[in-house]
């Protein structure tokens, strides 16, 4: 049987009050609106729950049999109400999870877990597969993913998203490649083979895409998923690999690599943080979206 949880909240005022009065003005209710709320609770338990002796409203055995329960079950609802608004990240044990493009995934992670274990031990991350863009948006709505970083992608007004940072697109080589002087041109970036780094299994990267819109083309001799993996390839053979500078400047520091500058202007990439609109006063929610902003701050790494 369905019953309104307000019922609950005025029985515990008459309860309290011990009158019926006293409780409509507690809740800033009128008499007659509490009369008729005691009227539905009363069958619904099939008892009175107050006789009235004089001016006062004494509870009945089921009335007082009750009372504890109703009482813990509104503290809990209250307790609930809060919480909805409310996050403490040093005692929570929420689980987020994050669809990261794969070449960010190393880049963001670390500094991120680093500042997670410091200000909320018993917060559980987890860093997803990179989530197809046609299916971005019922991932954020039903909660599978709490927030994405992604290229610049086109989005519904159901998916709000700020830019974390600006990105540029570079060259990786090995050192002392033969075919490279000084300075990398393009008829050379263009003659070289390549990796494409891409968790999809078909189709051009994102610098194959801006390079087809002046018309020209590379040739891609390998596809891997992980940007390390072809980094170390490229470390006994002549392949180039182009990836962000950040992500190029990270890897360097761990690899005997060469960066070079694109010999062609392509546009800058925007690197962008998604959620759904439905959690955006959400706090727990507004709390990993805030470090996340904070990681992308801190992960400015300089090529040297």
């Amino acid at each position: 049987m369905k019953i309104d949880l307000n019922l609950f909240v005025v029985f515990d005022a008459i309860y309290c009050e011990g009158n019926i009065t006293k409780a409509a003005s507690v809740l800033n209710l009128s008499q007659p609106a509490v009369s008729h709320s005691l009227g539905k609770l009363r069958t619904h338990f099939d008892d009175a729950l107050f006789i009235r002796q004089g001016n006062e409203m004494r509870p009945t055995p089921v009335a007082k049999n009750v009372i504890d329960d109703v009482r813990e079950a509104l503290h809990q609802l209250q307790v609930c109400l809060v919480q909805s608004r409310q996050f403490e990240p040093l005692t929570s044990r929420k689980s987020f999870s994050l669809s990261l493009h794969g070449s960010l995934e190393p880049y963001y992670l670390p500094i991120l877990q680093q500042s997670l274990s410091l200000e909320s031990p018993a917060i559980n991350l987890r860093s997803n597969k990179r989530v197809r863009r046609t299916e971005l948006e019922n991932k954020l709505a039903s909660g599978d993913i709490d927030l994405a970083i992604d290229t610049l992608i086109p989005v519904s007004n159901n998916i709000l998203h700020t830019q974390l940072e600006v990105d540029q697109l570079v060259v990786i080589s090995r050192k002392n490649h033969p075919a490279i002087a000084e300075k990398l041109d393009l008829k050379t970036y263009l003659h070289l083979e390549h990796i494409l780094v891409s968790s999809r299994s078909i189709g051009p990267g994102l610098e194959d895409f801006e390079l087809s819109r002046i018309g020209l083309h590379r040739k891609i001799s390998l596809r891997c998923q992980h940007a390390l993996s072809a980094c170390r390839v490229i470390l006994n053979n002549d392949m180039l690999l182009t990836l962000p500078k950040t992500a190029a400047a990270m890897y360097s520091q761990m690899l005997d690599i060469a960066i070079h500058p694109m010999p062609v202007a392509l546009p800058d990439i925007g690197v962008h943080l998604y959620w759904h609109v439905n959690v955006d006063k959400e706090p727990a929610n507004k709390w990993l979206r805030n470090k996340m902003i904070i990681a992308a701050s801190n992960t400015k790494i300089t090529i040297t």
